[in-house]
């Protein structure tokens, strides 16, 4: 299979053009979305606690569950940005993709609160018992999802701007 010559040019101009893209006021939202789980980690802002601070996380530690987030939505935006030609219903996406990442987050935080409430004193779950797992999974797919889905959003709306209809 051969590449065609200007293939790589124009991939690398086109890559060029999405660099500029971030520098934007949408990369600048699509940028925070990409490293606020990194952020998050000082800010606190969504829960994510080890057990010994009092929070709901035994097994995955807050910083294997941030940096599998942080690659996760980079890939998301890279991701995004390969297919940047089907730029159709681009909107419905991006509201589409925001909205679940919001109704994920929820999901999240009501998860959290109730394995950190209950794992001991309801359920009897010692701090080394394997079922742990069985919450904190989900809480790492849920975690990770409600950044990548945001993220998506962002770039998605930052693309249809940036390589809308006028391109």
């Amino acid at each position: 299979m051969s590449i065609p010559s200007n293939g790589g040019e124009r991939f690398l101009q086109e890559f060029k053009a999405f660099l500029a893209f971030l520098q934007s006021l949408w990369g600048m939202l699509t940028g925070i979305s990409v490293f606020f789980p990194l952020s998050n980690a000082f800010a606190r802002v969504i829960p994510l606690q080890s057990g010994a601070d009092g929070g709901a996380l035994f097994f995955l530690s807050p910083s294997f569950v941030t940096a599998v987030t942080t690659l996760v939505t980079l890939f998301i935006v890279f991701l995004t940005f390969s297919n940047r030609g089907e730029m159709s219903r681009v909107q419905g996406r991006a509201l589409a993709s925001f909205l679940l990442g919001i109704l994920i987050l929820v999901f999240y935080v009501v998860l959290y609160y109730v394995k950190a409430s209950y794992a001991f004193a309801v359920w009897g779950w010692e701090s080394d018992d394997p079922r742990h797992l069985f919450v904190e999974v989900p809480l790492l797919v849920g975690y990770t999802a409600f950044f990548a889905l945001t993220t998506r959003a962002f770039t998605l709306l930052g693309l249809l701007e940036f390589y809308g209809p006028k391109n």
